[in-house]
């Protein structure tokens, strides 16, 4: 009848975060014995707290020579043409998210996947355990209603270690999140801030999509150079669920593959599979371009109507007419933002407002020099 279990208790540790001009680092551990990790490597940091001894010692080195990756797409060109250029093609996504993170973040990823693990192992057996809970409780009220006169005080002591184990596990679950600290200087809190407000504006947006596909486009009588796949989306405010921070993240939703967070120092990619990678923001370029679309929708109220074409046209840009049934189209200029790095983050999202985007890309950039 009794219920054996063993008692969980795997804490966290909190990461501290250090965001500045020269680039980002984290710290792991309390103060007089951590580590920190940046990219030149990793250094264990040891001393007495309030007696000024202090020792620094380098105990990993890593190539701080960026590998570049043989299967990612070319990079994008500036164009006049109505599309994207002639050397993007094929899907549009980044690799798998587990292999994006950058070397300085690896500790704090492996960190926040094992949270998550024991998020998801509590939440399990917490499930399993309000069953046994529930049982035994009924079992207790049996053999007081039965007068058991023996069992009543064996029941009682069942119900009331399971029900304090399940507290315990619940409590638990709480826990299984990392704390971050991100300490920002007066100047970069303020960019921070002016970034933000740029993500507000870029929210009101009345459309976005997600650029998933590139394809040529066979019919030498279009108009359009190149046909795209794209697909509504959403950008939001947002946490990661087991990333405990007082900055909500920018995240910008991803219709084939992981979403992407922006946090103050780093951006994640992240979805509900445990495809998880971080990436310094210093890594993460952001590219913006106006987009002339041929649009063949309703046109959003906040974009840009700058010129029209025919469905079917002539080498000089006059209508075919040996097409009875051709139509003209608007052409409607969007905002491009364009998310890339070396370890093989591409995503492109379009933007309804080209002004929102584009200042967007500004202060982004801003921020990061």
């Amino acid at each position: 009848m009794g219920l054996k279990f063993r008692r969980r208790q795997k804490l966290f540790p909190g990461f501290y975060v250090n965001f500045s001009a020269s680039g980002i680092s984290t710290t792991l551990g309390i103060k007089g014995f951590n580590v920190s990790l940046n990219k030149n490597g990793a250094y264990l940091n040891t001393g007495i707290p309030g007696t000024g001894i202090y020792d620094r010692k380098k105990i990993t080195d890593w190539e701080s020579k960026k590998q570049k990756s043989e299967d990612f797409v070319p990079e994008l060109q500036q164009t006049e043409n109505y599309f994207l250029p002639e050397n993007l093609r094929g899907e549009i996504k980044s690799k798998n998210a587990s292999e994006v993170t950058t070397h300085g973040l690896v500790e704090l990823k492996e960190t926040l996947v094992a949270a998550n693990k024991e998020m998801v192992a509590i939440k399990k057996e917490i499930s399993q355990l309000e069953r046994k809970v529930k049982n035994s409780n009924t079992l207790k009220i049996i053999s007081k209603v039965f007068l058991i006169g023996f069992l009543i005080k064996w029941f009682d002591n069942d119900y009331i270690e399971k029900k304090e184990y399940l507290v315990n596990l619940k409590k638990q679950v709480t826990e299984c999140h990392i704390d971050i600290e991100i300490d920002m200087d007066r100047v970069l809190d303020e960019k921070y801030l002016k970034l933000k407000l740029a993500f507000d504006n870029l929210l009101e947006s009345s459309l976005t999509w997600d650029i998933t596909n590139a394809i040529p486009n066979e019919d030498n009588r279009s108009s359009a150079y190149r046909d795209i796949e794209r697909i509504r989306t959403k950008i939001r405010y947002e946490k990661i669920p087991f990333l405990n921070s007082v900055y909500e993240a920018m995240c910008f939703q991803n219709q084939n593959g992981s979403n992407i967070y922006i946090y103050p120092g780093f951006a994640a990619l992240f979805d509900n599979k445990q495809n998880f990678g971080l990436i310094e923001l210093d890594e993460l370029e952001l590219n913006f371009e106006p987009m002339n679309f041929l649009e063949t929708e309703k046109i959003p109220k906040d974009s840009k109507v700058v010129g029209e074409t025919w469905a079917k046209v002539n080498k000089d840009g006059s209508p075919d007419r040996r097409f009875k049934e051709n139509y003209k189209i608007p052409i409607v200029r969007y905002g491009e933002l364009t998310f890339k790095s070396d370890t093989g983050v591409f995503e492109v999202f379009l933007f309804s407002n080209e002004n929102f985007a584009e200042e967007f890309f500004g202060k982004y950039n801003d921020y990061m020099e």
